[in-house]
């Protein structure tokens, strides 16, 4: 359970804003929450001498994990404008331990013993790895993808050839027979990541974990390490819908023959981006395109408008060429949202708190507050009785007075309410003001409001389930007790990574079927699907996809409880198959369809991807008319594989591709030596060209008039792709060779 130290009634916690000083004097930037997470941590050390009994008190609630004997925390950082600040992996003693860098941002861990060494890090900035947990709550015809698989309308069946799917999840079985191929007769597991597994040999620059890529080795292994979850079936489920081939049943994922690449990952964002990094040099290794699938969410931590050290990484990673999709969560029948306009005026809100008898980790409700930059606000909750009646309230926090955190108690009528808090002023990653309570009540039958008062500006806040062995993922309602009293809604609920802009996020509804006398039923909304915007007013989901009771696999592992639709004999082990909802689901339906695109085109951006399917999402009578904006709750609609694969191959008959503004584009010479012309339309157009290798990463760029001179004299030797835009859309992809 959670530990609390409370001296007295307020105790302001021992570590000050300017604790975590650089060698070169500057004060790296720090959120208020890392700091308190940071003090938690170091009264368990103190208290526990024993390792395991200390591993015990952390586990699940911290990212915390066994590393070569050690207990190691997950970190992430930003490293300065000229990318000074860390050291290269392997060159600080193991306290300290480097990952993964992308866009200026990474991933490190430091023992728990050794904290302090956090001031050696010559950083611009960095947190404590946020806590992930998995997004869960007939989709080949609702997809259309059965089209594609036929190759309707195609030069060809489309599935997943040549390109690589990679699951970051948990609940892996490498045995089952839905990652075999068609016939059953060899594995299209490309290799596996199992951070929890001690005794390696770990990924080249990484010093955890243990990778397999031989059929033996992966026959051998069975299948993922126990972890927080146990040995879950997540992960098997979900990459059985994005690459599954059936295991000789009709439940057939979207990319039957993309071959997959799996990680078990420590639970935290730290360990996501090394397993994104792996994934990324795996599929370099082999030439081929990378989608990576994340369904699980950071719900209680990071920032709500795309700007956290994970989006970026994310983004520079797409930048790179690797095409991410992400589950949008499954808070949309929750009011556990609400934004206040404020003109000097106090919004109050009830609290509903998920019960304690509930769940054996049930600890209380997180409330977090996001304001506008440059404009404060206060914040308190109030202890009300017969429903609105406000009996004792706590202090009010000005954002103003941050960076700031607490951790205190408040007693009325003989009933104790823990609660700590954490203020920022400007939060690092974004600059808004922020406010956390975390409040537990117990049993008491006291009631709690949220308080929030502003001269001006915008002010959103969110209430989640958190819970003492980790992170609750469910909202709860803000409600309504009375005419002064303000109750929630279900917007604004898509949180990282789900809410980076180059994420392909994805919402969930029930899949399409056709019933006995051919009437097509099902289409609707999933009542659990999370709603956008983001507070920054970008619209996300992106698009939809199928996300109730979809049939998957499920591992020969697990020693959880789960409701058995089917199974399949293979190899003598009876592999079982079940019924899962969440977005969770619709996330890999969306990951597999993106393979097929890339199977088509490999020259694909991952901006070009995420365009394609928005561009030929459809629309019915219960999506109703989306706008050009797109919509809060469906993206800009459900996901049609044979559209978007027909628009990535180029075939005319797809409406949404924009027709070719010049026809008259050429490139020479072919094979390249130190120099590209070009033409595209008529002397002096503007054109803009990209130079691309066959993973779709960005080799060089730019634009200007045509007749264009590109120089090719850096361009290394082999394939490039080369695409050209003329008038506003790309409108020709040119296969070269440099000699």
């Amino acid at each position: 359970m959670t530990v609390r130290f409370i001296l007295a009634l307020s105790l302001f916690l021992s570590i000050q804003p300017d604790a975590f000083s650089q060698a070169q004097g500057e004060v790296a930037e720090v959120p208020m929450a890392t700091r308190m997470a940071l003090s938690e941590l170091g009264a368990l050390v103190d208290l526990h001498s024993d390792p395991d009994k200390l591993y015990a008190a952390v586990s699940g609630q911290y990212p915390v994990a066994w590393m070569h004997n050690r207990l190691m925390v997950g970190f992430v950082g930003r490293l300065h404008l000229d990318g000074s600040g860390m050291p290269e992996a392997n060159t600080l003693d193991d306290a300290v331990q480097v990952g993964a860098q992308r866009g200026g941002i990474v991933s490190f861990r430091v023992d728990m013993q050794h904290l302090d060494r956090l001031n050696d890090l010559n950083l611009k900035g960095w947190q404590m790895a946020s806590k992930a947990v998995p997004d869960l709550e007939k989709a080949l015809y609702g997809t259309r993808t059965d089209s594609v698989h036929a190759g309707f309308g195609l030069p060809q069946g489309f599935t997943g050839n040549d390109v690589l799917i990679g699951i970051v999840d948990w609940g892996f079985d490498y045995t089952h027979p839905m990652f075999y191929d068609t016939a059953m007769t060899a594995s299209r597991i490309r290799g596996i990541w199992d951070q929890f597994r001690i005794g390696g040999p770990s990924p080249e620059g990484f010093d955890y974990g243990r990778v397999e890529d031989t059929p033996e080795d992966l026959a051998a292994l069975g299948s993922d390490t126990a972890n927080v979850y146990s040995y879950s079936y997540h992960g098997t489920h979900v990459g059985g819908i994005a690459g599954g081939a059936g295991a000789g049943t009709e439940l057939i994922g979207m990319a039957p023959s993309a071959e997959l690449l799996f990680a078990t990952f420590l639970v935290d964002e730290s360990a996501a981006m090394d397993a994104f990094a792996w994934m990324q040099d795996v599929a370099e290794a082999d030439g081929k395109r990378l989608v990576i699938n994340m369904s699980w969410s950071l719900p209680q931590f990071g920032t709500r408008d795309g700007l956290g050290m994970i989006n970026q990484y994310i983004n520079a990673m797409s930048e790179e060429g690797v095409v991410f999709v992400g589950s949008g969560g499954n808070n949309g029948d929750s009011d556990f949202h609400i934004a206040h306009d404020f003109q000097g005026d106090t919004m109050r809100s009830r609290v509903q708190f998920y019960p304690e008898s509930a769940n054996v980790n049930m600890w209380g409700q997180n409330l977090t507050m996001w304001g506008e930059p440059g404009a404060s606000f206060e914040a308190s909750f109030a202890i009300t009785e017969m429903g609105s009646t406000v009996v004792d309230e706590s202090p009010w926090y000005d954002t103003e007075a941050g960076p700031l955190m607490l951790d205190s108690m408040l007693v009325h009528a003989g009933d104790t309410l823990l609660f700590d808090l954490v203020v920022e002023d400007a939060h690092p990653d974004n600059g808004r003001p922020y406010v956390r309570f975390r409040i537990r009540k117990g049993a008491s039958a006291l009631g709690i409001g949220l308080q929030i008062r502003a001269d001006q500006g915008q002010v959103h806040a969110w209430n989640v389930t958190h819970l003492s062995n980790g992170v609750g993922n469910w909202g709860q309602d803000f409600q309504s007790t009375g005419s002064d009293w303000t109750a929630g809604d279900p917007e604004y609920g898509v949180s990282q990574p789900a809410n980076t802009e180059s994420v392909i996020a994805v919402g969930a509804y029930y899949s399409e079927y056709l019933n006995p006398v051919g009437n097509e039923g099902g289409g609707t909304l999933a009542n659990f699907s999370t709603l956008g915007p983001t507070i920054d007013g970008r619209t996300k989901p992106d698009i939809s996809a199928p996300g109730v009771s979809v049939e998957s696999s499920i591992s020969s592992f697990t020693d959880a409880n789960f409701n058995q639709t089917e199974s399949v004999d293979f190899g003598g082990v009876s592999y079982p198959f079940a019924r899962l909802s969440g977005t969770s689901m619709s996330g890999p339906a969306v990951a597999g369809i993106a393979a097929l695109m890339l199977e088509a085109n490999p020259s694909l951006t991952p901006f070009e991807v995420r365009q394609t399917l928005k561009a030929t999402a459809r629309m019915d009578n219960h999506t109703g008319e989306i706008p050009e904006e797109g919509s809060p709750v469906w993206g800009w609609g459900k996901v049609n594989a044979i559209q978007a694969v027909m628009a990535a191959s180029g075939i005319q008959s797809a409406p949404e591709l924009p027709p070719a503004a010049h026809a008259d584009i050429q490139v020479w010479p072919n094979p390249i030596q130190d120099e590209i012309r070009v033409s595209a339309g008529r002397t002096g157009s503007l054109c803009q060209w990209m130079a691309l290798d066959l993973t779709g990463r960005r080799m060089a760029s730019g634009y200007g008039p045509s007749p264009l001179r590109i120089d090719a004299s850096e361009l290394p030797k082999g394939a490039v792709l080369l695409k050209v835009e003329a008038a506003g859309g790309w409108v020709k992809t040119f296969r070269m060779v440099k000699s």
